[in-house]
């Protein structure tokens, strides 16, 4: 039981809540850790501005700071299709067809926006980015020739919307590897201070990772019921992802990186980790 109160970030996204499962359903002991749900965007807000102590956030938002530490063995990551990461289209067959088009990006995503910029600068295709407020598929469409979607909205906009490309199984195609999305992340200076409360935090992670990989289908069921889901489709969705950071993991997050740096998005990056023994290790 940690001293004081850990202020953990989870992504109100289905991705996230099977990692999380067994310690918001009393499967595991979690007591001393408060969880506070948001987008991406609005987790990496929170915990920049010290209103969060830990928190996955996009993994491009780690490389525009340097104040933050990466937990070890934890990311959302894909191996091909995500399911989750898609662009819809009002018409255009393939990414290529969005020449000289408006392609509207939601504000709740920074690694996937990121992403498709690389995938299509790499590609040669110039688009015309806007951001838009919201997830509204219908708005974006309206306002655009194509839209990102992301989590949850992109699994509701399967079967409803022409699907033209999954950012996955693009990455996959153009890399050869996986796609890192999301990392765990704890405040520098919070992990000096409190390392047995982060310590605590991580090993919390890791045993409700564990359990959700040994009950999959308890937890494809839960969230299917809870988000409206096929639960035939979640279990499916469940499979594709990974949240173990392993490293080929980290490989593909350096290549992310660089190819970002290359599309003048970041600098330098340097991957810096919390190590349970209580050092700090850069990757």
């Amino acid at each position: 039981m940690p001293d004081i109160m850990i202020r953990l970030g989870k992504i109100a996204f289905a991705n996230c809540d099977f990692p999380y499962y067994a310690m918001e359903h009393g499967r595991i002991d979690a007591r001393g850790i408060r969880i506070k749900e948001a987008h991406p965007v609005e987790l990496a807000r929170l915990l920049f501005n010290g209103e969060l102590d830990i928190s996955p956030i996009s993994s491009i938002m780690y490389a525009k700071r340097n104040d933050l530490l990466i937990l070890p063995l934890l990311s959302i990551t894909s191996n091909d299709f995500t399911k989750s990461v898609l662009i819809c289209s009002n018409g255009q067959m393939n990414l290529r067809e969005l020449e000289g088009k408006t392609l509207c990006i939601p504000e709740t995503t920074a690694s996937s926006a990121t992403l498709i910029k690389i995938i299509l600068m790499r590609n040669g295709v110039n688009v015309n980015f806007r951001q838009c407020v919201g997830t509204d598929i219908g708005q974006m469409l309206d306002e655009g020739d194509a839209a990102l979607l992301i989590g949850d909205s992109a699994i509701h906009a399967i079967g409803k919307h022409r699907i033209i490309a999954d950012l996955g199984n693009e990455w996959k195609k153009m890399t050869g590897k996986k796609m890192v999305y999301a990392l765990w992340v704890v405040r520098e200076d919070f992990a000096r201070k409190h390392p047995d409360e982060v310590r605590y935090t991580l090993d919390a992670l890791h045993r409700s990772k564990d359990y959700a990989y040994e009950n999959i289908n308890e937890i494809a069921n839960f969230i299917g019921r809870e988000k409206k889901i096929d639960c035939g489709f979640m279990r499916e969705y469940l499979h594709t992802l990974n949240y173990d950071f392993d490293s080929e993991s980290m490989e593909s997050l350096k290549l992310y990186f660089k190819y970002a740096k290359e599309c003048g998005i970041l600098g330098d990056v340097e991957l810096r980790f919390f190590d349970p023994l209580g050092r700090y290790i850069s990757g």
